[in-house]
């Protein structure tokens, strides 16, 4: 219940803040970004010499796509601020230097402003904005505002301009803070879930996923300014190759958990291939374009886009791939990355120049976030519980194949080798003298002669018998193996050796009086011989050398008269009742 209230509370917040932006009037926020103009260059020219070169500015759809070391805009803002109390003026933040606005009023005064990079982090606003104030003189607002961009990164940013109610664009900065350390929280519930599972299991899907949700966070930190509030010291340009890097783990992860994920056979060679290539091209080249930011400036932003454009499109084409061959981990990853890769293709295509800016596409990124984290991890889960049923099946094929190489199959019974290792546990314990142990060889006697008047196949059920009629007279604790053909070996115990001598001779009784008529033929009666050792220090004890002396025993039982057992060396003479 705990969980599913703040899930309300984060769509409420998210709802709020969309509703408030698309609801905005002209009164409280105008986006005038249709009548900026741009020149390029000109870094040493003072601004009143830039208004004289006003005919030579760039008004057309390429105006943002020049690359330069200087971006001048210009636009006639006239009365859109009529209505308001106390404009300002946000535009979307990217890595560049120092932002000079230089406002020329009705009465022909001017006023110039630059803002540094700390000016420009002390303005921010959620979730992606720097806002200027438009001050006001004599009772007039700006009609005209020149703004200087140095070294612009990627100048598509511009594209959104906007002037704003100073009320009202604390209000949206109010509502973005809120929604990003909504989402900020629940971005940690994947994170650590997945830490957890990775700890838990150890498999390679599992740490990229917790790269994604670290991706993801960081990411997000960055894109909504937490940053800022997190690192005082920050600056945007900071934010901006955090970010970058952080989209380029996210790249990296993602397409390795995909290539994870999906279906080997159904993906192909060529398709782990293809995501390989395209995750570590991501990762290299935003490392590449983060380091040398400064002189790639617009083809940096451009090859950036271009490369992630290849990736989603490679990742979705993978995944459509496998989903329509019916791999349905592949189509519940498309499910669940569908939406970010829609907001991800969106902003990419913006930045090329194909497409205006929608603020929907910033909104949305909040809900593609959720979406997809939480997608993956319900996918990462599901793989989880797979991965541990796989591993479960194994191990019981394994304790199968354990079973089989040390069982005798024809009685039941354990092996020479399951006895020899349960003996060597034996001897590994410092054993408490409280009990008497003996090893004991028994061997059916006239056995061959069984075989030869009956067949094999009828010696094979007399030997599952005395097995079986053995195996009843055992308590627990003791332990009775098959040594092979006719024989079988014991380990047992009592508290005293008259104890032992007991369960020795009602074993030999039990099969003497036992009814094999159920083997087909009336075999008569079957008979066992023992001979037993005492184990008079069982953690020094050597097993070939016991069971040479328990052996040498049982050969004396069978010449003094079958259907008896003897002990090897016995302490004291042994009272058995009859």
């Amino acid at each position: 219940m705990k969980s599913r209230s703040v899930l309300w509370l984060l769509l409420i917040g998210l709802l709020s803040f969309a509703a408030s932006s698309a609801m905005a009037n002209s009164s409280s926020i105008v986006n005038f970004s249709n009548r900026v103009c741009s020149l390029a260059g000109h870094a040493t020219a003072s601004p009143e010499e830039i208004l004289k070169l006003r005919p030579a500015f760039d008004c057309g759809t390429g105006k943002f796509t020049n690359k330069t070391d200087m971006l001048w805009l210009v636009a006639d803002i006239g009365n859109l601020h009529d209505n308001m109390a106390e404009p300002v003026m946000r535009f979307r933040a990217a890595r560049q230097g120092a932002v000079t606005l230089h406002t020329i009023y009705p009465d022909g005064s001017t006023q110039t402003n630059r803002y540094d990079q700390a000016a420009m982090t002390e303005n921010w606003r959620s979730p992606y904005a720097v806002a200027l104030p438009l001050v006001g003189r004599n009772g007039q607002f700006p009609e005209t505002v020149l703004i200087s961009a140095e070294n612009p990164w990627d100048p598509s940013n511009w594209h959104d301009i906007e002037l704003v109610d100073a009320e009202y664009d604390l209000a949206l900065h109010e509502q973005g803070e809120l929604v990003s350390m909504l989402v900020t929280g629940f971005l940690l519930t994947p994170l650590l879930l997945s830490f957890l599972f990775f700890i838990m299991m150890r498999q390679r899907f599992v740490f990229y996923h917790s790269l994604i949700a670290v991706a993801f966070l960081v990411n997000h930190i960055c894109w909504s300014g937490q940053i800022f509030d997190l690192f005082p010291a920050a600056t945007l340009v900071d934010r901006s190759w955090i970010a970058f890097m952080a989209l380029a783990v996210l790249a990296y992860a993602g397409c390795m958990l995909i290539r994870s994920l999906c279906n080997p056979n159904l993906l192909g060679e060529w398709g782990a291939f293809s995501l390989k290539c395209m995750a570590w091209t991501t990762l290299i080249t935003t490392t590449i374009i983060v380091i040398f930011a400064d002189q790639l400036s617009l083809t940096g932003s451009l090859v950036f886009h271009v490369v992630y454009g290849i990736m989603a499109l490679t990742a979705v084409g993978n995944l459509l791939r496998c989903a329509v061959k019916g791999d349905r981990l592949a189509l519940l990853q498309l499910m669940g990355l569908s939406v970010g890769v829609a907001i991800a293709m969106s902003r990419i295509i913006r930045a090329l120049g194909w497409i205006d800016h929608l603020p929907i596409f910033d909104f949305g990124f909040y809900f593609a976030i959720l979406i997809e984290i939480f997608a993956v991890s319900l996918i990462v889960g599901y793989r989880a519980l797979q991965v541990r049923r796989e591993r479960d099946d194994a191990l019981l094929v394994r304790q199968g194949l354990e079973d089989m190489a040390y069982t005798d199959e024809l009685t039941g019974l354990p092996n020479r080798r399951a006895f020899s290792k349960v003996f060597s546990e034996l001897c590994a314990h410092d054993e408490k003298r409280d009990k008497v142990w003996a090893l004991g060889i028994a061997d059916i006697d006239h056995f061959k002669k069984v075989n030869d008047r009956y067949g094999h196949d009828v010696g094979d059920r007399v030997l599952a018998r005395v097995a079986a009629i053995m195996s009843g007279q055992c308590r627990r604790g003791d332990y009775l193996a098959r040594l092979g053909g006719e024989e079988f070996v014991l380990l047992i115990s009592a508290r005293t050796e008259e104890g032992i001598a007991r369960l020795a001779q009602r074993l030999v009784d039990s099969c003497a009086a036992g009814n094999f008529d159920d083997t087909g033929h009336a075999v008569g009666q079957v008979t066992i011989s023992m001979g037993l050792h005492f184990l008079e220090n069982t953690h020094e004890a050597d097993l070939e050398t016991i069971f040479r002396i328990a052996d040498k025993a049982l050969y004396e039982a069978k010449t003094s008269g079958r259907n008896q057992f003897i002990f090897a060396k016995p302490t004291k003479p042994m009272l058995v009742a009859a």
